[in-house]
């Protein structure tokens, strides 16, 4: 009887056990466009980074792991997989998530000490990807922002081919001048922006902090988040304009999880008017089916609120990086595939597709870099841009901006959505951490 009892639980304890994992293969994490009907190309950029790493590490096979998700879900997503499954090595993480994914113990430090490429990537990099003196990410793609505007409405509308906005009021007359072409059409719109909770960081980073940023005053000081200002309102009664006049899409296509799918057709047609948009959307637009975007669509910095000639124009900046999960148990052979990725030739082999700026100082300095997208604009605008704050709290903060702004579309008084906010993040963070300038 003992002996069947002992074979038992033998065999138990042996149907139970963890089968050993590959060593030889890398699964890697990544945040994935929706499924467009008759796209063939599902994943250009992840794609080449695989067939570059197979080809640079024979035996070695990487696997891409795409998560589709609106971004405001896709970072929730990827923490609980990096919490509850050891298979997921590589992961590509946001600069604005990682000081929070490092406190949650979701990411493993990186052995840059001993790889001699990391002294040419931009020390801004350097600085955003280290936390507590430890590096957690390398950094691969960076960008800027601006506006981008139709040729062909901005003709109609009788406004100049070279526009350059000096200021807000340049930038909402020109939107005015679009709507005015066709008030009633559906088949165009003055402006495609970020403005709601389902678009997540892009509402955040994009909109408000482009606008806010323009403005005498930021959302962080001093350790402090600022959560009442003048700069605050004024961006705001920018987006409530936008609303009031019917310069953006209705809010029932506006603030679905289907907002870009239903505004596409208009973007690859050139049919909005104006679109603030980060360094990459031309070799987005590329990627989605438009080859010739210079010929629709022109680009300019973004200008401050009032174009002061010591600070005219105003960028935001982010990216990500390449890094490991703590529960890995391929964390070796993730470094190396990392070091290959993020190599000269790895990175010149994304950026052509991708479109992003480089985060590498050697290969920014390159013409071939250069003549991607806007990047050559994008180098002259980078020394304007500024960075979301860097600690754990941001995203918190980051999710109370988008609401916000939800609720101006919806119609909120705007003091009103400023004293909700302020009321939110002071629960958040404590009284002592916040700031109310007054106006």
């Amino acid at each position: 009887m003992k002996i069947y009892l002992v074979l038992g639980i033998f065999l138990l304890l042996n149907s139970c056990a963890k089968e050993p994992i590959n060593q030889n293969e890398i699964n890697y994490l990544f945040r994935a466009s929706a499924i467009r009907e008759g796209q063939t190309d599902l994943y250009p950029i992840e794609t080449a980074m695989k067939v570059f790493v197979e080809e640079a590490l024979p035996g070695i096979t990487f696997n891409l792991v795409p998560i589709t998700a609106p971004e405001g879900e896709y970072f929730t997503k990827v923490a609980l997989s990096l919490r509850n499954d050891s298979s997921y090595d590589m992961l590509s993480e946001d600069s604005f998530i990682l000081e929070s994914d490092v406190i949650a113990g979701l990411l493993a430090p990186l052995p840059v000490k001993e790889w001699d490429d990391w002294t040419n990537f931009y020390p801004s990099g350097v600085k955003a990807s280290t936390i507590n003196g430890k590096v957690y990410t390398i950094p691969w793609n960076t960008d800027v922002r601006g506006l981008y505007y139709s040729y062909e409405l901005f003709e109609k509308a009788g406004l100049p081919r070279n526009w350059q906005p000096r200021n807000w009021n340049d930038v909402l007359e020109a939107l005015r001048k679009v709507k005015a072409i066709d008030p009633s059409s559906k088949d165009y719109l003055p402006m495609v922006g970020s403005l709601s909770r389902v678009l997540g960081e892009a509402t955040s980073m994009q909109t408000v902090q482009m606008f806010l940023y323009g403005t005498e005053d930021t959302l962080f000081e001093g350790g402090k988040w600022v959560v009442d200002s003048k700069g605050l309102y004024d961006s705001l009664v920018f987006l409530q304009t936008l609303r009031e006049e019917d310069l953006v899409a209705p809010n029932e296509t506006l603030l679905t999880s289907t907002y870009w799918q239903t505004v596409l057709p208009l973007v690859l047609e050139g049919k909005f008017g104006v679109r603030i948009d980060g360094s990459w959307f031309p070799t987005a637009l590329k990627n989605t089916g438009l080859p010739n975007w210079q010929d629709i669509y022109g680009f300019v910095p973004f200008p401050t609120q009032y174009g002061d000639p010591e600070r005219p124009i105003i960028s935001m900046s982010g990216g990500f990086g390449f890094s490991i999960s703590a529960k890995s148990e391929r964390k070796e052979l993730a470094w190396e595939v990392i070091k290959v990725l993020a190599s000269y030739d790895g990175l010149n082999k994304v950026y052509p597709i991708s479109g992003y700026l480089s985060t590498r100082v050697d290969i920014g300095a390159t013409e071939e870099h250069q003549k991607i997208g806007v990047n050559k604009q994008g180098a002259d605008i980078a020394p304007y841009s500024f960075y979301r704050p860097a600690n754990s709290i941001y995203p918190t903060i980051s999710t109370e901006l988008q609401v916000m702004v939800e609720n101006i579309m919806l119609g909120t008084d705007i003091k009103d959505a400023i004293n909700t906010y302020g009321k939110n993040i002071e629960a958040i963070v404590g009284k002592d951490k916040v700031i109310r300038k007054t106006y």
